[in-house]
């Protein structure tokens, strides 16, 4: 990963945790709304909006205008458009050198950064000061606008004197309308919200730290990605009840970020194990192929480690598992069987032909248990329309869904669901206690 990278990844969780600070500390029937309406983090409580714009500029000492020119020009045109609404804009600003706090914007500040020359910034400075000249309006209409056109408005804006500004500065000014907060540093916010967390709950330290912080902020990671505005929102009287409600950890890309990755699988192993000491469960997994390395590659061992563990035994292990593969490569499902009868590992996939048939998919296999003989050791499948309603059909006791994708044509319903979004197959036999080591 490029240092680039790194800092947006942690910028994201700067602005998850502030997220989450928000929703513990603000009183009861808070509404928050992630990646807001507005801003960043949309607060609505007793009829007044707080509008959040979250920065993180870890790598910057001291802050520029430059760095805060763009967010407030932001904030003054939805400001101009909702003068008669009860918002306040916030920016949250961290600068590595800087003092944590308020600090003060003057009109001379605004005034400057509303004669900025940078040309991103047309289309805002345009909005608080619009053009008298019709064809400079037209100019800025245009979704896509030549050089020498981007110079003609620039020039336009640097010599013209007539324009109106469209708000009052001063007014933007007052403390209930706009604030400018020097944000704490990455770990100092962290451990602030965790502290929250522990006094606005009934949680350990210890749960907190390896359980119900992860999905506190996976949570809310998860409501930044909806694209209805309804379904990005949390009512904060009912956050800490829906934490309660979920005992598994995480293991997506949010969280690998928040505890070192071997702490975060050994979390997510000693989890997993009381169900897999079980014998007699069903269980089936569900690959998104696309999301694993090298999973060509690595399956059919992971395959023959699972059946050689949990389901060898014709009479103790008596429910067929199912493997099926979500991917874009039409012969690996077929490639992986020709692999598999190499090994001596029998199957069932439930086609006749080119046509699949659900009764032949789900039959039981024949088995002689004092021969220790089994017509086949597991279904699999690709994924597709047939297959999920096989799927669904015949519910399993545990589905593994290994991947980003969600599967949402699953029914879930009744069923232990086992989320593990692991980069490579080796992980996923660390899990499953097939392997004491993941290097």
């Amino acid at each position: 990963m490029t240092r680039e990278a790194d800092y947006t990844i942690k910028g994201f969780i700067y602005q998850f945790n502030k997220t989450l600070e928000q929703v513990l500390a603000e009183p009861n029937g808070t509404e928050i709304t992630v990646e807001g309406i507005i801003e960043d983090i949309d607060v609505v409580s007793a009829g007044i909006t707080k509008a959040i714009q979250c920065k993180y500029h870890e790598t910057k000492d001291k802050y520029k205008s430059s760095d805060i020119s763009k967010p407030i020009l932001q904030m003054l045109v939805h400001y101009a458009n909702n003068k008669d609404k009860n918002i306040q804009y916030i920016l949250y600003a961290h600068f590595s050198g800087e003092t944590e706090g308020e600090k003060t914007i003057s009109k001379s500040d605004i005034e400057t950064i509303l004669k900025s020359k940078d040309k991103s910034y047309l289309n805002y400075i345009s909005a608080l000061k619009p053009p008298k000249k019709q064809a400079i309006k037209d100019l800025l209409l245009k979704s896509k606008k030549s050089a020498v056109e981007i110079k003609t408005i620039t020039t336009y804006y640097e010599t013209a004197t007539d324009l109106e500004l469209q708000i009052d500065i001063d007014e933007f000014l007052k403390p209930d309308k706009f604030k400018f907060i020097i944000g704490k540093s990455f770990d100092s916010l962290i451990l602030d919200t965790k502290q929250l967390l522990e006094t606005k709950s009934r949680f350990s330290k210890d749960d907190i730290e390896e359980l119900f912080y992860p999905n506190a902020i996976q949570k809310i990671a998860d409501k930044s990605i909806q694209h209805n505005s309804d379904d990005r929102k949390i009512i904060n009287t009912n956050f800490i009840l829906e934490l309660e409600k979920n005992k598994k950890t995480a293991i997506t890309r949010w969280t690998k970020e928040l505890l070192t990755y071997t702490e975060l699988l050994n979390i997510r192993r000693n989890q997993l194990k009381s169900n897999l000491q079980v014998n007699h469960r069903l269980r089936y997994f569900i690959f998104d192929e696309s999301n694993i390395k090298d999973f060509d590659n690595k399956i059919v061992k992971f395959i023959s480690d699972y059946i050689g563990k949990y389901h060898y035994k014709p009479k103790l292990h008596n429910k067929t598992p199912i493997f099926c593969i979500k991917t874009q490569n039409k012969n690996l499902r077929s490639e992986i069987e020709s692999r598999l009868h190499k090994k001596e590992i029998k199957f069932q996939n439930g086609l006749k032909g080119n046509d699949f048939y659900q009764g032949e998919f789900l039959r039981e296999p024949e088995t002689i248990a004092t021969k220790s003989w089994r017509e086949f050791q597991l279904r699999i499948c690709d994924y597709n329309i047939e297959t999920v309603k096989a799927i669904n059909s015949k519910k399993s006791d545990d589905l593994f869904i290994i991947g980003k994708e969600e599967f949402k044509e699953i029914d879930t319903q009744d069923m232990n669901i086992e989320l593990l979004e692991v980069s490579n197959l080796k992980e996923l036999q660390y899990l499953l206690m097939l392997t004491n080591n993941f290097e």
